[in-house]
């Protein structure tokens, strides 16, 4: 309840009359209306959230509340942390929802409410949890040990890592998390563990999925701290 309760200060606070009426307030009616508060459709990719029958019904049974909008990714009825509220409508004494949306200036869209791509696997999924700052980076090295990565070859029996030259000069490996990401000039690309590449680095970084939507780059001594945490 503490989050919910967090999310109801995160709207904003210009109220449309009094008691009830500001969210925010711990009235019986603001409750119901978070934990019946509904996933909206939005006109655009980062539009005003559409009004959907359900909330209007939602809005009918609980007057003189707040309407919460909750980030699709999240279920509204369980637990919502206050920056995956997209913001709020007011409803008004007839349970009529008002069209004056607050939103939450604190709101962090999840990678499914962005239109990102299905991830096909766990580093993916992480790495788009990362870029919405769902996640934090510190915790890629882990992911990136176990993960399958598709690395350069010149022949499919090598087994050294190549690194390239980036913008800036840096030199780092390139990894894709999936062979379809692979660029197709390529000669080769072997699938190798995260772990089994973070010796032959060298140093340098590890720059996953360079050429895709979502990217990172993972310095190598925070691949050598993440296989020491394991020994410990």
């Amino acid at each position: 309840m503490a989050q919910r309760d967090e999310a109801d200060r995160m709207v904003s606070q210009q109220p449309t009359g009094s008691g009830a009426d500001r969210p925010g307030r711990h009235s019986k009616q603001n409750r119901a209306a978070r934990r019946g508060g509904q996933q909206a459709r939005r006109s655009g990719r980062h539009g005003t959230p559409e009004i959907t029958a359900e909330m209007r019904a939602n809005a009918r049974a609980n007057p003189n509340s707040w309407l919460y909008v909750i980030d699709e990714a999240f279920d509204p009825n369980g637990p919502v942390p206050s920056w995956a509220v997209v913001g709020a409508y007011p409803v008004n004494g007839a349970g009529d929802v008002v069209a004056d949306f607050h939103p939450n200036d604190r709101y962090r869209p999840s990678p499914k409410a962005l239109g990102f791509p299905e991830p096909t696997n766990e580093l993916e999924q992480l790495l788009q949890l990362v870029r919405t700052e769902h996640r934090p980076a510190s915790d890629l090295p882990k992911v990136v040990l176990d993960a399958t990565l598709f690395v350069y070859a010149m022949s499919p029996v090598q087994r050294t890592v190549i690194g390239f030259h980036n913008t800036d000069g840096r030199v780092m490996v390139p990894a894709y998390t999936r062979k379809a990401l692979v660029p197709r000039e390529w000669p080769h690309a072997r699938a190798v563990l995260g772990r089994d590449i973070v010796r032959l680095l060298g140093g340098h970084p590890v720059a996953i999925n360079p050429h895709d939507l979502i990217t990172a780059v993972v310095p190598a001594e925070h691949l050598l701290k993440a296989l020491a945490d394991e020994r410990r």
